[in-house]
């Protein structure tokens, strides 16, 4: 028999804690976003698509290694002083001045980018090095999104996540009616500019500005600022290995088959796949402070653990098999029939999907919040060399479809790798505390 009490508290405590507001506005941010680029698909013409999305790709590579993972560290540390508001301070305070410094090397490796990034269409040669200033703002925001997370104050996290998504698709789409390729480019100008304006609002509370204040206190000591850039480029190589990962295929295919029609069916082919992680990056979102808080309690990891899995599998196991089996009928509604050579792509990173939702996503979230660093940078550094070097034998073998088939493979491979390592993790932990326990009886 069902408790409805039990379920009725969980709700309830779900709500308390911000989970829903999360979901609530990760589910209609994405949803925004899918419509958007399905807009966007339909707005530009299959080539100007291919040239935009290739652009976008080119971006990302540059922005790779986005705040050098200062906002993730930010993140822990904050969650880790919440109780501490001098700290909390001397933390802020020494992140706002470190992205400051590394966007500024960001937005020269944007602008300079024509003398050493390996352009294979001129319009990407021109246009990208415009958005020589975007990298500094989106780090700023970023960094102010993270602080709103570290103080659980979910609601204001999540009205972030809707203004940035429907600012972006209606700044784009509007652009892209009126200017074309160069419109859609130009357009991150505005929405990067009004997300930032918004951001500042909604965090505004937590920026320290007593000016009273000593000094000398507000400022970490060197040895906390060597462990805390350690901490962050640790979090950003596995970010950037991950983020890698995710653009690799697109780079190779416009660098080895530099036509953008191909470039556009593999890019609609892996939108809504690469799209609805965001359900597991939601769940990640809502449980990645918790793990952390709660780091020190095995017992309580483990338990948690365990039912994350268990309804990962359930979830997004249905959800992958009606993706798959409602896939030609997703295109036709979404993309036209001009995309129906995109399905098999598509399919293919379903399949991933899949693995990446259930196993992947939860356990290196959680991997992060115990500090348990290392197992992601190692798997990541492995997997991305691997995913290099068979990407450009499979596109080579089988076109397209071969860079969905390696993505895929590379993340059932890291997805089994990080199940297993998070469970003799927790096993080991619990044998230690036996032990202990023993010891003092």
């Amino acid at each position: 028999m069902v408790d409805k009490k039990n379920i009725k508290e969980k709700i309830n405590k779900l709500r308390q804690t911000g989970f829903f507001s999360i979901f609530i506005a990760t589910v209609f941010s994405k949803v925004v976003t899918l419509l958007g680029s399905v807009i966007l698909v339909r707005v530009l013409s299959k080539t100007d698509y291919g040239i935009y999305s290739y652009i976008s790709n080119c971006f990302t590579m540059l922005f790779i290694f986005n705040d050098l993972g200062i906002s993730s560290a930010t993140l822990q540390y904050l969650t880790e002083s919440l109780d501490d508001k001098r700290r909390q301070r001397q933390i802020i305070n020494y992140s706002l001045k470190s992205c400051l410094v590394v966007s500024i090397i960001t937005c020269l490796l944007v602008l300079l980018s024509p003398y050493f990034y390996p352009y294979t269409m001129e319009e990407a040669r021109v246009l990208t090095p415009m958005l020589f200033l975007v990298p500094m703002i989106m780090i700023a925001y970023g960094l102010l999104s993270m602080i709103l997370r570290a103080n659980f104050d979910n609601r204001r996290y999540g009205k972030l996540q809707i203004f940035i998504t429907f600012s972006t698709y209606i700044t784009l789409i509007i652009a892209s009616i009126i200017w074309g390729v160069k419109g859609a480019v130009l357009s991150h100008y505005i929405y990067s500019i009004l997300i930032l304006i918004y951001s500042i609002f909604l965090a505004n509370k937590y920026i320290p500005r007593d000016k009273s204040t000593n000094l000398e206190n507000s400022k970490l000591d060197k040895k906390e600022k060597r462990n805390f850039i350690k901490y962050a480029l640790s979090l950003q190589l596995n970010n950037t290995i991950g983020g890698l990962l995710i653009t690799i295929d697109t780079f190779l295919i416009g660098y080895m088959i530099p036509i953008p029609e191909l470039i556009a069916s593999y890019n609609v082919g892996s939108k809504l796949p690469y799209a609805l992680n965001f359900l597991s990056s939601c769940i990640a979102i809502y449980i990645s402070p918790h793990f952390i808080k709660n780091r020190n309690d095995i017992n309580w990891i483990k338990r948690n653990f365990n039912r994350l899995i268990k309804y990962s599998i359930i979830g997004f196991g249905i959800l992958c098999v009606l993706l798959i089996v409602f896939a030609k009928l997703i295109f036709y509604i979404l993309y036209g029939t001009e995309y129906y050579d995109s399905i098999p792509i598509y399919i293919v990173l379903v399949i991933g999907l899949f693995f990446i939702s259930a196993f992947k996503n939860p356990c290196a979230n959680i991997l992060y919040s115990l500090r348990k660093v290392k197992v992601n940078t190692i798997t990541n550094i492995v997997s991305l060399v691997v995913n290099f070097i068979t990407n450009i034998v499979f596109i080579k073998l089988f076109g397209i479809i071969g860079a969905a088939i390696t993505t895929t493979g590379i993340n059932i491979i890291i997805s089994i790798v990080y199940f297993v390592y998070l469970k003799k993790y927790i096993r080991k932990i619990e044998m230690e505390k036996v032990k202990t326990e023993g010891l003092k009886e």
